[in-house]
């Protein structure tokens, strides 16, 4: 399933991008999506992990005065790596999705109890 209009737009204000950014296409970002199994959380972890692996190449320049630390930028990705994955695993809940009766166990008589018992007789009757 593809990600709708405000889903993108969406996706692109949690990644911090705009949509006139070329770091992620839509197709990519649906991309991204479909290999999450349509979840959300999921999709923006995996963006984040390939803006992680990009950043990683950065380095940092100092000429004279002047100094970029683009290192920094891998260490915030890393951070947000880690507050993403654990969005992601907190909103996996397990669901019940039926119960069935089970009957009490009627074994708390003493042995010799039991042993008197004759077993009851049921016939079904359709």
């Amino acid at each position: 399933m593809a990600l709708t209009t405000d889903q993108l737009t969406d996706m692109q204000a949690d990644l911090g991008i705009g949509s006139d950014e070329g770091v992620f296409t839509d197709a990519e970002l649906n991309r991204l999506y479909a290999r999450a199994n349509d979840d959300y959380s999921s999709a923006v972890v995996l963006a984040i992990r390939q803006l992680t692996m990009n950043a990683a190449k950065l380095n940092d320049y100092t000429a004279g005065q002047t100094s970029e630390s683009k290192s920094q930028i891998f260490k915030n990705l890393k951070e947000m790596l880690a507050y993403w994955e654990g969005k992601a695993q907190s909103s996996t809940q397990v669901k019940i999705v039926g119960m069935s009766y089970v009957p009490p166990s009627d074994r708390d008589l003493p042995s010799e109890v039991l042993r008197d018992r004759r077993p009851l007789n049921r016939r079904f009757r359709g």
